[in-house]
Order: C-alpha cells, then structure tokens, then sequence
C-alpha cells in the first residue's frame, strides 16, 4: 500500500506535469500560428512596406527574448533567495494569460500595441517556465525526473495535437482575422484551467525563509556569488557549453523547417500537416526517451538523439521535393522530416532539463535553472549564422537550392559540437 508521501509526491508530480498541457497553448496559438500570421496580414497593415512589416516583426520577436535573457538569472536569484518562487511564478504565468488574452482585442494596424502587449505575454510565459523548470527538482525523486520530465513534454506533444486540431477547423469557420483573433481567448482558458493545479501550490517552508536584506544592490551582489558558484561547477559548465551547441540546433530547425519546406515548393497544406506529424511522434517518443533516460542514465540516450538529430539534418539537405513511396504508400518527404524531428524534439528537451537539474549543487536550484533559461532563449544564434554564411559563400545552383541544402546540412556542425562537449560531462548522474 502506497504511504502518504508517496501519494503527495505522485499528486505534485502530476500537476506539474499537467501544466505543461495548458502552457503549449500558448506555443501552439501564439508562436507557431497565430501570431506570425496576424502581425503580417492584419495588425502591420499600417506600414507600407514589407520590409518594414519583416523588421518589426524581427525587433518585437527579439526584444521578447533579450528581456527574458537578461531577467531570468535575476529573478532566478531573488526567488532563491526570499523563498518568492511560487509567487514570481503564478505573477507571470497570470501576466502571460492575460497578455494572450489581450491579443484578441486589438485592432487592424495596431501593431505597435500588439507588439507590446506580445512581449508583455512572452515575458510571462518564459519567465514562468523558469519556475515551473526548477520545480522538477520538487517534485520528483533523482531516479524518477527523466521520466517525469519526459512525461510533461509527452503531455505538452498531446497538446499541441488537440490545439493544431482545433486550430484546423476554426479556421475552416472563421476566414477572417477577427474570428481567428478568438483563438487567443480560448488558449487562455485552456492555459489557465491545467495551470489551475499548480497555481495553487505552496512553497516549500525551507524554501520561504527570508533573506534579510532585500536590497536591490544585496540581489545584484547574489547574481554576482551566484555566477561564480556555476562557473565553479566543472560539469555544469561543460554541459551548459554543450547545451548551447545543439539546444541552437534543435531551435534552429524548429524555426528553419517551415521556410525551408516552402522554398522547396511544398505546400501550405503539406507543412501544415508535417507540424502536426511532429506533434503526434512527440507524445509517445518524449515519454519513451524520458524511460529510457531512467534506465540508462540521460547522457547515453542523448547521444543517441543527437545523432539521429545529424541524421534529420543530412536527409533533409538531400530532401526530394517529388513523393516518396514508403510500404508500399506515396507521401511526402517532407513527412518523413517530420517524423524523424518529432521522435527526438521532445526526448532531447526533456532529458536536457532533468540532466541538468542531476548537476544542480543542493541549495541553488532555483537560481541555477535562472541560466538554464538564459541560455536556452538565447540559443538561436549559432544557427542562423551558420545559415547566413553558408548563403553567402554557396552558390545558389541550377535550381537555386544548393545554398540552402548547405546551410541545413551545416546544423550538423551544431549537434557535433554538442556531442563533444556532452562526452567532458562526468559520468554521474
């Protein structure tokens, strides 16, 4: 029979997995779908040229990720310090719900509102994942976090499905931006009802002790200690130095795949689709990696993603623009890319959280994974200037793509990179 503590350390590690289902709508909603579409044909219709649209759209995406970088040590530090994590969490995960709520109401050719408030909203949804990230340590016992850590990505695969569906068919009834624009408000009450569960948490009592000085110049002065204790982490440094390397990768082709796909002549439908595929293997596969991380220690079952990772980027340079036959069956290869991404995406995010919470020094979780979150939002850099330089030495070809078959065969470089640096981790944890 199960003892009482087990029951609470099952029930906590449920709703905090459960939340990852809720928050996936604002990926889903805001990042992958609406948001582009919105600024572009509704909301920047008040500028007159497309290179105007392209830099806003650029500065509003980019301003959002420079704060979050340089917020999250910061706030990550505070909260350690005066026990304010739940606090600083429910205050951004409520500012994210409201900022996509807001979406819904502004009007064509506000972009300059929509930018404002899109950055207010991004602020809240990645600040509060640094929180929700860190929590992962509470929750779960060291031998059960890949798992569990595997489990909330599998449930945030499975909300993206439900989300990409309902998406599909408002879509078919509401052509126009003001009834996509609702969208917002029904993603945020799909947030807010799983994320319910774990607003209501507590904070840990050892957790809440107060610091005594408050000072703004005393937090500072802790981001300070704070940063030489991580760089003191042999094995933190080199993995975080690992996870910049390929982390860049995934979000490289995370961001690259759509645009690709189309200058290769597949349709809206087709990428359509291939967005949803990576959903649906996400559910199963990043629960799958989560177990296997458990059995066989997280850095071994990483090098495995990692190399399937080169090999998605090796086969979609080479990438057929005709249809495949596969078993008998045409499809589309753009398919098969999708299904190799969605296999490994999820496995590599989980593993690479509850790898690195095993690293944490007992004590500096919460301001530790402040970094995590700096370096993860700061992690599509590499990438696209591996792309950029590629384009600018590669001839364009007879068919105009061997510049752009180069540059995603050059992500490789990325994962390699990370390989490396993953195998100077120690062997523990």
């Amino acid at each position: 029979m199960e003892d009482s503590s087990s029951s609470k350390n099952y029930f906590g590690a449920t709703r905090w997995a459960i939340y990852d289902l809720g928050h996936t709508a604002f990926s889903m909603i805001v990042l992958a779908v609406l948001f582009p579409i919105l600024f572009n044909e509704y909301w920047s219709t008040s500028l007159p040229e497309p290179e105007a649209k392209t830099f806003w759209y650029s500065v509003t995406l980019a301003g959002a990720s420079i704060f979050v970088a340089l917020l999250s040590p910061l706030l990550a530090v505070i909260a350690q310090s005066g026990g304010l994590r739940m606090k600083f969490f429910r205050v951004l995960a409520g500012t994210g719900i409201a900022g996509m709520t807001g979406l819904a109401f502004i009007g064509e050719g506000e972009w300059q509102a929509a930018s404002l408030i899109y950055v207010l909203a991004a602020i809240g949804f990645f600040g509060a994942n640094l929180f929700y990230d860190s929590l992962l340590i509470d929750v779960a016992a060291p031998g059960r976090r890949h798992f569990i850590s595997g489990v909330s990505f599998s449930l945030g695969y499975l909300g993206g499905v439900l989300l990409l569906g309902g998406i599909f068919l408002w879509m078919q009834f509401y052509s126009e931006a003001f009834g996509a624009g609702r969208l917002f408000v029904l993603g945020a009450l799909w947030w807010l009802v799983f994320a319910f569960p774990l607003l209501l948490r507590r904070e840990a009592p050892q957790q809440a002790e107060s610091a005594g000085d408050t000072s703004l110049r005393r937090h500072f002065f802790n981001l300070r200690e704070t940063c030489i204790a991580f760089w003191r982490e042999r094995r933190l440094r080199w993995f975080m130095l690992a996870y910049f390397c390929y982390i860049d990768g995934v979000h490289t082709i995370i961001t690259s795949a759509v645009r690709y796909g189309n200058a290769l002549g597949f349709s809206q439908n087709d990428l359509f689709l291939a967005l949803f595929i990576v959903q649906i293997f996400g559910v199963p596969c990043a629960m799958i990696f989560g177990q296997l991380g458990k059995i066989f220690g997280a850095k071994p079952v990483l090098f495995s993603a990692l190399s399937i990772y080169i090999g998605v980027a090796l086969y979609g340079s080479m990438m057929p623009t005709g249809t495949l036959t596969l078993l008998g069956f045409e499809t589309s290869p753009m398919f098969i890319l999708a299904a190799l991404i969605g296999m490994v995406q999820g496995g590599v995010q989980a593993l690479s959280r509850s790898f690195f919470a095993t690293l944490i020094p007992s004590g500096r979780e919460i301001s530790f994974f402040g970094f995590y979150s700096m370096i993860g939002r700061c992690s599509t850099v590499l990438g696209p200037i591996l792309l950029a330089v590629i384009a600018a030495v590669f001839p364009s070809g007879s068919d105009g793509l061997l510049s752009t078959r180069a540059g995603i065969a050059s992500i490789t470089l990325l994962f390699v990179a990370g390989m490396v640096l993953l195998a100077k981790v120690g062997k523990k944890g």
